[in-house]
């Protein structure tokens, strides 16, 4: 019998369960399988990067791993996101050389997923899955697969509910939870690396789960629900999962991160509508209000259509917030802040602004020596942030940083960059 361990690096924030949804959602559907048990099984290490700073280094992680038996292990999953970049190689070498593993390395997530080279950038793993990890687990774990790199599209009909068969516990009267009712983003936001850039697909999850999970959010009394979904309010389920939001007379406060332009004609009224009967906080991520700077990262803002609908939330008194980023193409600190003097001047009293940050298999990642861009690694996981282009010189980046440390502060924790 094949033993997995699992090893992730989460970001848990205060109020949530002590284990990801995303990480969850892979164990239950490697249960879910008739020959789990008996032909292999799962165990997960979860650690808290809120826990950790840039100064942490794999040998600072050994106590995670005392009190487990590395030579009955065959496989250890990692997960490789941007911020643990500086500790993947390490721990495997780490795992290896003072714990004495010696099966088999999986890694997967965007790091991996849009890696050219994985094998390169990765020497000591031996498997790299792209895209949504259930079914690649799966294959690894019984032995179907035929070389390094697995790509494999979920059957979401497949795929049970972390909270629902209680892989992921949460508790009465939690401060937070998180949801998903689809994966991937129909959009193709140069940026942005949250669409499916392996199959350019949009994955729903079936109703009648994201119902059962709505109704047991209820039963357990959930202060929050953040549905992580990239673009809630796109598709043609969306207004489903509100009606029943309705119906169960939930009081969650549900955060949804949504876009300005699908709010628009019948469907648009009707989501608005719903959204006044609800405790709903909607995030919009505009990332700039200039024209010229929107269409080069392929997101084609309609200033005209956002006012239209920013005055309808006003007008209805339904919460939102906008976040902005600084540092994108052609951006320069005026254009900075005429973005930030637009979202003010149409009453939207909650804003944020955000650094960029070029990821890996995303077209302004390719596209670094068109603009210019300069890259530096800073904050608490040395992610690199784009600090100088062709159009904003590295004073400008920190005037607009400064511009962004002032504005209002939201209630959602983020990464920081000081």
């Amino acid at each position: 019998m094949k033993k997995l361990l699992i090893i992730s690096f989460d970001l848990i924030r205060e109020g949530e369960s002590n284990k990801s949804l995303a990480i969850s959602s892979l164990i239950a559907y490697l249960k879910n399988d008739k020959r789990y048990g008996e032909d292999f099984v799962v165990q997960d290490l979860s650690i808290d990067m809120f826990k950790l700073s840039n100064k942490t280094q794999a040998n600072d992680l050994k106590p995670h791993f005392e009190g487990l038996d590395f030579s009955k292990i065959d496989f250890i999953a990692l997960s490789a996101y941007i911020w643990n970049e500086y500790l993947t190689n390490n721990l495997m070498h780490l795992l290896r050389k003072d714990f004495g593993f010696s099966g088999s390395f999986i890694l997967g997530g965007y790091q991996i997923s849009y890696s050219n080279n994985p094998e390169e950038e990765y020497p000591e793993a031996e498997y790299f899955i792209s895209g949504y990890a259930e079914e690649g687990l799966q294959k690894i774990l019984i032995g179907h697969v035929n070389n390094a790199r697995i790509n494999s599209i979920v059957d979401f009909n497949q795929v049970p509910s972390p909270y629902l068969t209680n892989e992921l516990i949460i508790t009465p009267n939690q401060k937070m939870v998180r949801m998903e009712t689809k994966r991937g983003c129909p959009y193709r936001c140069s940026f942005c690396a949250h669409r499916d850039l392996t199959y350019n697909k949009v994955f729903k999850h079936q109703l009648d789960k994201v119902f059962s999970e709505i109704a047991f959010f209820k039963e357990m009394k959930v202060k929050k629900i953040n549905i992580i979904d990239p673009i809630f309010n796109a598709g043609d389920q969306y207004l489903a999962v509100m009606e029943e939001f309705v119906r169960t007379n939930s009081t969650s406060l549900i955060s949804i991160q949504t876009r300005f332009e699908t709010i628009i004609g019948e469907k648009g009224d009707k989501f608005l509508n719903y959204c006044e009967q609800l405790n709903i906080n909607l995030e919009f991520g505009l990332q700039t209000a200039v024209q010229s700077e929107s269409n080069l990262i392929n997101r084609k803002n309609n200033p005209d259509k956002i006012k239209t609908v920013m005055a309808k939330l006003n007008e209805r008194g339904i919460k939102y917030e906008i976040s902005l980023i600084y540092g994108l193409p052609m951006q320069t600190l005026d254009s900075f802040k005429q973005s930030i003097d637009f979202v003010l001047e149409n009453k939207c009293t909650n804003v944020t602004a955000f650094p960029l940050m070029l990821l890996k298999g995303t077209e302004l990642y390719q596209e670094k020596s068109k603009y210019g861009f300069v890259e530096e690694e800073m904050g608490e996981y040395n992610i690199p942030i784009v600090t100088k282009s062709n159009s904003f010189t590295e004073k400008d980046w920190f005037q607009m940083k400064l511009i962004a440390s002032n504005l209002l502060p939201n209630n959602r924790t983020r990464l920081n960059f000081s």
